[in-house]
């Protein structure tokens, strides 16, 4: 006897469940790598983009006034530093926005500041 075409397959409940499940898992599998290459690219721009710009040079009157700049924002806040040190290089280049993020002495923002060029691909956009 033929199946009429109408006829509706239907699986089993328990076969739906694990169905759902496996999908559930290649999906997050599939999150898991992309995430994990994603941070791996970014690792890889940042230390391309920290050894570029420890070949750049900066004329000896440019570092006394990143010397200036950097003790003018080293009191503010992370988000204050952040901003500062962005402006800056977008007017003075990367490598100046770098030195006077070195000349504040503070790991913490010289490691913000480089995670932020290589991850939004602002290094790309600011002049050298």
């Amino acid at each position: 006897m033929k199946k009429d075409k109408r006829e509706i397959f239907v699986e089993k409940p328990e076969k739906l469940g694990e169905k759902l499940v496996e999908e559930i898992y290649e999906r997050e599998k599939k999150k898991a790598e992309r995430k994990e290459f994603l941070a791996e690219s970014e690792r890889i721009i940042k230390e391309k983009l920290e050894k570029e710009i420890k070949l750049m040079k900066l004329d000896p009157q440019l570092a006394d006034e990143a010397v200036k700049k950097a003790r003018q924002i080293k009191s503010l806040n992370i988000q204050g530093k952040i901003k500062n040190l962005l402006a800056i290089a977008e007017e003075m280049g990367i490598s100046f926005a770098v030195k006077v993020a070195e000349d504040m002495q503070d790991a913490y923002t010289l490691d913000v500041f480089h995670d932020i060029l290589a991850r939004e691909g602002l290094y790309k956009k600011f002049k050298k």
